[in-house]
C-alpha cells in the first residue's frame, strides 16, 4: 500500500496515470490511499504501508516534523518527497528533509526515477538517497558532530524537548541532554535560538 499526501488535484490525477502506466504489475502497490494531510495518529490507522509519497510543493516545516514522528514509529517505511525545487535553500528544512526523506525528487523529471524507486521497493532493494544544500554541507563538516549527535540534531531543531527526544529515540533524558549540550558547544551557541541563527545566516 502507498499513501499519497497531496492537496493538488493535478498531482493526484498524474499519480493515478503513473500507477496505471508504470507500476500496475507491482502487487505491493495495488492499493493507493490519497490524503491531504498526515500525522502520527492518522498514520497508525493504516496497515502494511510500504511508502508515503508527499507532494512537497512549498516549505512546510510542520509537515516534515509530522513525517519525522511517523518515521520514529516505523523506521522501515520509505518516504519520497516530490518537490518543485532541485535544491533546498533553508538549512533547517534541509536537516529535517535529510532525516525523514529516503528520496527527494524533482517533479519535472522524476517519473522514471520514481518508477525505479518503487520497483526497487517492491523487490526490497531500495537504497537511501540524501540531499544536502551547500550551506548545511559546510556546517556539518565544520561542526564535527558524532553519529549520535547527527541523529539527535533534527529533533532539537524541530523544537522537541529532551523528554520528547528521549521517547522518540529510546535514549535516557540525561543522554539527550548531554548530546544537546555538546551540539550547542560545537556550534558555539548557548541555546536553540542561537542554533537557528547559525543555520539561518550561514550562506
Amino acid at each position: 500500500m502507498i499513501i499519497v499526501v497531496t492537496n493538488c488535484g493535478l498531482f493526484k490525477n498524474g499519480f493515478e496515470s503513473f500507477q496505471e502506466s508504470y507500476i500496475c504489475d507491482c502487487t505491493s502497490f495495488s492499493r493507493v490511499e490519497y490524503v491531504t494531510q498526515i500525522g502520527k495518529a492518522s498514520f497508525q490507522k493504516y496497515a502494511q504501508v510500504k511508502a508515503i509519497i508527499v507532494d512537497y510543493e512549498q516549505q512546510d516545516i510542520s509537515l516534515l516534523i509530522a513525517l519525522m514522528e511517523i518515521k520514529s514509529v516505523d523506521p522501515e517505511l520509505t518516504l519520497i518527497l516530490m518537490t518543485r525545487e532541485a535544491r533546498f535553500s533553508n538549512t533547517i528544512e534541509n536537516i529535517l528533509i535529510n532525516t525523514v526523506a529516503d528520496y527527494a525528487l524533482n517533479c519535472t523529471d522524476s517519473l522514471r526515477k520514481l518508477e525505479r524507486i518503487l520497483r526497487e521497493l517492491h523487490g526490497c532493494t531500495q537504497h537511501k538517497t540524501i540531499v544536502k544544500n551547500t550551506a548545511w554541507y559546510r556546517i556539518e563538516k565544520a561542526s564535527n558532530l558524532t553519529r549520535k549527535e547527527e541523529v539527535v540534531l533534527p529533533y532539537i531543531v524541530s523544537g522537541k524537548n529532551n523528554k520528547e527526544i528521549s521517547r522518540y529515540l529510546n535514549l535516557s533524558q540525561k543522554t539527550v541532554s548531554c548530546h544537546r549540550r555538546s551540539i550547542y558547544e560545537k556550534f558555539k551557541v548557548n541555546n536553540l535560538i542561537g542554533l537557528y541563527n547559525t543555520f539561518c545566516y550561514t550562506k
